[in-house]
């Protein structure tokens, strides 16, 4: 059975190297990156995150990280992180969310040897003091990940 990854990723797809795709979720409604055969930006995103109120990454494995923006939370398959005492109080909750694309090339005719992509996903946001804390999981293709602050 094929998912909608499946249906708008071929080979020839400069964007198939991707793992892990997006989905958005607005009060009003949600915006997957790839949906009905076209690939939604994330600019698309960034315009209204006003609205956003959970951010997800997902793969074929089954692998879920979520973003809470209402509670400054982190969620890994549908259960939440509370890395940081609830009780706190946090005010501008914002997205982090970018790749960092590891490419190795050789040293005489400079062919791609390997290409990696890390995925950073987490929040910041500021205190009652109004410092400013941030949360970003560091997420590999094979869904392992590491907690940076």
């Amino acid at each position: 059975m094929s998912n909608t990854i499946d249906q708008n990723i071929g080979g020839d797809n400069p964007i198939s190297n991707l793992v892990f795709h997006w989905i958005a979720i607005f009060n009003d409604g949600k915006i997957e990156q790839f949906e009905n055969g076209k690939e939604h930006l994330f600019k698309e995103v960034r315009d209204r995150m006003n609205d956003l109120v959970y951010f997800n990454l997902t793969d074929r494995k089954g692998h879920l990280f979520t973003v809470n923006l209402q509670n400054g939370l982190i969620g890994y398959n549908r259960l939440e992180f509370p890395y940081i005492e609830t009780d706190e109080k946090k005010e501008n909750i914002r997205l982090i969310f970018f790749r960092r694309h590891r490419i190795e090339l050789g040293t005489n005719n400079l062919e791609e040897k390997s290409h990696t992509i890390a995925y950073h996903l987490g929040c910041q946001y500021n205190d009652e003091y109004n410092h400013n804390h941030k949360i970003i999981l560091e997420i590999d293709s094979e869904g392992n990940w590491i907690l940076r602050s």
